[in-house]
């Protein structure tokens, strides 16, 4: 059982926005003759701020595909490692970034990455930002891709910046713990045949640490704990799990069927006590769900009835059945008014199983199996005039699986009830059928007729005594 937990529907939310605009972008004009003297920062060369002052028109304007082009025809020009080329790939990387190019923004600002870790450009701050972006990016690359390669390739990557970022990061927030721990479960399972139990172990701490450190934890947090759990087939936590987030968002229509269906992978147990727990479990989450309106389809009504069946209570059951396929939520088809008298039989509600079965038959007229069905009924309880018309009943409709048998029935009624000419017609159909010639009972049957009609007509030809 899963809550369609894969690495996509996991991803969270970027957890710093990229705004591209002045802020961004006229920090990287400014001169080294405009800097304050004592700092002393690196700066632009005068070629390529000149170039730089073409942009401001273009961020006004929002063109990031012309604020690249001018950029790209800087690359060419400059020494790979100038401050210059650091600028540049650190803004070349926020333009993919607001243009959703993840591939393209990760890759540029790896290589401004680069040269800062060689000439220290990145202030602190800075680096942790970029870090993070990075991470993020990757992960987003990552969870996009439905190549199993691409999206180990980028995780992975993401994962080396994460674990950069949370060395310098002495108190991360639980929205970044939660993001590592995410990053850390599709690194496991990016491979679905073979998951690694190490990294599932890493993200399972991760979320406990997210977990401790929010006074509210977000529902996205539970869903990524669900995740792990399920992956570790740890059904019990899961199952806590579940009506936990249900507590705080029973209005969630996809958490019930996932707490549905985890009660019933528990019933799969060798304690019956245990089986029958959970099977009740499962029975109070479907009713827990459809009094909010979710779980009210046909088959969500049907399974229900199952459960119930399944559980041992009969009588609530074919209720909920009977009331289901008269009113509609439940497909009123023959199988499921067939099964509905066979569930009444089954909490010794004979009657109500033959009215049952006369709607259905009513309901379809050209189904003979229906009123076979109740014809059985009737012989069970030995009464033979009512079997007998619906064995009649249930011939003239046909659709009868074995029709054979029915003549049988009908021979069997009619002689039991002493009218062997009918006894005999009926043998004489069923004789017509290849089945009767491997069928050792229908022969006695026969010579028991002919000897009550021999015995009859006897009776007939003898002189009363004076």
């Amino acid at each position: 059982m899963t809550i369609n937990a894969s690495p996509t529907s996991l991803r969270p939310a970027l957890l710093a926005g990229i705004i591209l605009g002045c802020a961004l972008v006229l920090p990287a004009l400014v001169r080294a003759e405009d800097q304050p003297a004592a700092a002393n920062p690196p700066s632009v060369s005068e070629k390529t701020s000149e170039a730089f002052r073409k942009l401001t028109p273009l961020n006004e304007t929002k063109d990031w595909d012309g604020m690249l082009a001018v950029l790209d025809s800087l690359v060419p020009t400059l020494d790979p490692m100038s401050y210059d080329m650091f600028k540049i790939q650190d803004m070349k990387a926020r333009l993919y970034g607001q243009k959703e190019q993840y591939d393209k923004a990760v890759d540029a600002w790896t290589k401004a990455l680069a040269i800062s870790d060689v000439k220290k450009y990145y202030d602190p701050k800075d680096q942790q930002q970029t870090l993070l972006f990075l991470a993020q990016f990757s992960y987003q690359e990552g969870t996009a891709s439905k190549v199993p390669a691409v999206q180990q390739t980028y995780i992975n990557k993401a994962a080396g910046y994460f674990k950069r970022y949370l060395a310098s990061e002495q108190h991360p927030s639980a929205d970044i713990e939660m993001f590592y721990a995410s990053l850390l479960y599709n690194q496991a399972v990016v491979d679905p045949a073979k998951v690694d139990q190490s990294l599932l172990k890493q993200a399972h701490a991760e979320v406990n640490k997210a977990l401790a450190a929010s006074i509210h934890p977000k529902e996205g947090l539970y869903v990524l704990l669900l995740a792990i759990l399920q992956q570790e087939n740890d059904l019990v936590h899961s199952a806590e799990t579940l009506e936990l987030i249900l507590s705080q968002y029973p209005t969630k229509k996809d958490y019930w069927p996932s707490l549905w269906s985890t009660y019933l992978a528990m019933a799969n147990d060798k304690d019956p006590e245990k089986v029958r727990e959970n099977y009740i479990r499962a029975i109070n989450t479907m009713e827990r769900a459809q009094a909010l309106g979710f779980m009210n389809t046909p088959k969500d009504k049907l399974n229900l009835v199952n459960l119930y069946l399944t559980a041992g209570q009969f009588s609530k059951g074919t209720d909920i059945l009977h009331k289901g396929l008269k009113d509609g939520t439940i497909e009123s088809d023959v199988k499921n008014w067939l099964a509905l008298g066979y569930y009444y039989q089954q909490a010794n509600r004979d009657l109500e199983a033959i009215s049952a079965l006369k709607e259905a038959s009513a309901l379809f007229p050209t189904n003979g199996q229906i009123d076979l069905t109740i014809a059985e009924i009737y012989r069970g309880k030995d009464l033979f005039k009512e079997a007998r018309d619906f064995y009649r009943s249930a011939l003239k409709k046909g659709g009868l699986e074995k029709p054979y048998l029915v003549w049988a029935y009908l021979a069997n009624a009619s002689f039991t009830l002493e009218d062997f000419d009918d006894a005999k017609t009926a043998i004489e159909q069923a004789e017509k059928f290849p089945e009767s010639g491997k069928d050792s009972f229908l022969p006695q049957l026969k010579e028991a007729v002919n000897h009550a009609i021999a015995e009859r007509d006897a009776q007939k030809t003898q002189t009363p005594a004076p």
